[in-house]
């Protein structure tokens, strides 16, 4: 039996979407979400910095429409990948790869009824 491997979060964006391509002119999106955990502690909110990687299609809406600071909900799968770094010592990444991803500030849903207002006109 397969394992079960999803993971839906939702968080603001740390800095703009890094876009790049393969050589095979695959679209991967890389991009950091602040996710607040909270804390029973007045004052003292915990914060997780979670890597996300988007390919295709999905990666170059995310470069296109995310911006740092922007509330966004992904699902995806975790995944750990090993590497070697410049310095040739092994590394390991933990990241979300990205199915799916919602914008979920107002502005956003403002500003495409606009551009769908114009379209329709």
């Amino acid at each position: 039996m397969r394992g079960l491997n999803r993971s839906i979060l939702a968080g603001r964006l740390v800095a703009d979407p890094e876009v790049r391509y393969t050589s095979n002119e695959l679209a991967v999106t890389n991009f950091r979400l602040a996710i607040n955990r909270g804390s029973k502690k007045k004052g003292t909110d915990a914060v997780d910095f979670i890597n996300c990687v988007a390919f295709g299609s999905l990666a170059k809406i995310c470069g296109e429409y995310l911006k740092k600071g922007k509330l966004v909900a992904v699902e995806g799968r975790l995944q750990i990948r090993s590497y070697e770094g410049k310095d040739g010592q092994k590394k390991s990444a933990t990241e979300v790869v990205l199915d799916e991803m919602q914008m979920l500030d107002a502005k956003f849903y403002k500003e495409s009824e606009k551009e769908t207002e114009l379209v329709e006109v």
